[in-house]
């Protein structure tokens, strides 16, 4: 070997010898108590978090030198909300009566710059099931599981095309409109054509299927319909007389999805609180906000602890607005709980989220600070 030859070889091993190692970007919040949802709580809880997941959590976790150390003494960390069901941020549906569009994609309306996004991660929320919709009944389109924060539509997205969306109504037309559909897609299984393969998913239970319905009556016609399609992970939105039929939706074992409020029996003044009724009969609920608009999201944890004070188990009300709906929007692998895996959605409160004048200081989406209370 030559002596240039030589010389260049030293170099290129010095110059790699003498390169320090990259320091890997790891956050560690460290806080009094650590509400995991599904592990229970951790007094002195550490969570450490590295590319936007948590690496590790507990209250004895060895935290690495490099680390970026979030103190946040005498507070609570709670996993960031989860809307399962909202069109915040998007134009009113067109109108039109039954129809069948499986092909439309809610991501198509996104429009990132928004001031009400900003707005609802104050209240909490880092997580939307968004759905397409329709003035009047029939299959909707895809529905999108997306966070409230990015510049562009895509940088929204955590599931482009997560869910199917159906709005029922008990007449023959809708009723012969989304069955005609659903069985002209069954034997289509492999079929990539964009009006068939959402339904095709939504009838292997690859994808929920979110349908909104009306009073029991309605509940029971779209029973029967979904008799034939035994794989389909459907998910039920409705009006609080579903009670009555709650017997029927356990034996289903179909989740539930609900506004979060008190209402009053048909008729009377008598308060009922249908949330409890419904996980008394063995139902799994998730909880929203009454309406799309910033007031209702504000409004919402308020809303759930005066659903507690009334006798909703309090934990069943903490797993309504995290893991819940983000199994039933099947998102539960990565988000609704602090585990180990699971994306760093978190809030930083001032107590526990269900007791009266709880603050919101703090928001984390995949470990990055996306609010502060000043």
């Amino acid at each position: 070997m030559g002596i240039i030859h030589k010389y260049v070889l030293l170099s290129i091993l010095l110059c790699g010898l003498s390169i320090p190692a990259i320091a890997e970007d790891v956050t560690v919040i460290k806080a009094d108590r650590v509400d995991t949802i599904t592990s229970g709580l951790i007094e002195n809880g550490i969570i450490v978090i590295k590319d936007g997941r948590i690496t590790a959590i507990g209250s004895d976790i060895e935290i690495p030198d490099t680390a970026d150390i979030i103190d946040v003494s005498n507070k609570t960390i709670f996993p960031g909300l989860v809307n399962p069901l909202s069109r915040i941020g998007l134009s009113s549906p067109p109108g039109g009566g039954s129809s069948s569009k499986a092909h439309l994609r809610v991501v198509d309306e996104l429009y990132p710059h928004q001031d009400i996004y900003k707005r609802v991660l104050r209240a909490g929320y880092t997580t939307f099931g968004l759905v397409p919709g329709i003035a009047g009944a029939g299959i909707a389109g895809q529905g999108a599981v997306i966070r409230p924060v990015g510049n562009k539509p895509g940088e929204m997205i955590v599931i482009e095309s997560g869910l199917l969306m159906i709005h029922f109504q008990a007449n023959d037309r809708t009723k012969k409109g989304i069955k005609s559909a659903l069985d002209s897609a069954k034997d289509k299984t492999t079929s990539t054509d964009p009006k068939v393969k959402p339904l095709v998913d939504a009838l292997q239970g690859n994808i929920p299927t979110l349908i909104t319905c009306g009073g029991p009556g309605d509940i029971l016609h779209l029973l029967k319909l979904l008799e034939p399609y035994k794989q389909m992970k459907v998910v039920l939105s409705a009006d609080s007389e579903q009670y009555r039929v709650a017997d029927k939706l356990a034996k289903k074992k179909i989740p539930v999805i609900l506004p979060a409020r008190i209402d009053f029996e048909p008729f009377t003044r008598n308060r009922i609180n249908v949330p409890k009724m419904l996980t008394d009969a063995g139902i799994k609920i998730a909880l929203g906000p009454k309406g799309d608009s910033i007031q209702a999201h504000e409004d919402f944890l308020r809303e759930v602890t005066e659903l507690v004070k009334f006798g909703l188990n309090k934990e069943i009300a903490k797993k309504a607005i995290t893991i819940n709906p983000a199994q039933m929007l099947a998102v539960d692998y990565r988000l609704g709980s602090l585990e180990v895996g699971k994306d760093a959605n978190l809030l930083v409160l001032s107590g526990d989220i269900l007791d009266a004048g709880t603050k919101i200081q703090m928001v984390m989406i995949e470990g990055k600070t996306v609010y502060k209370a000043p």
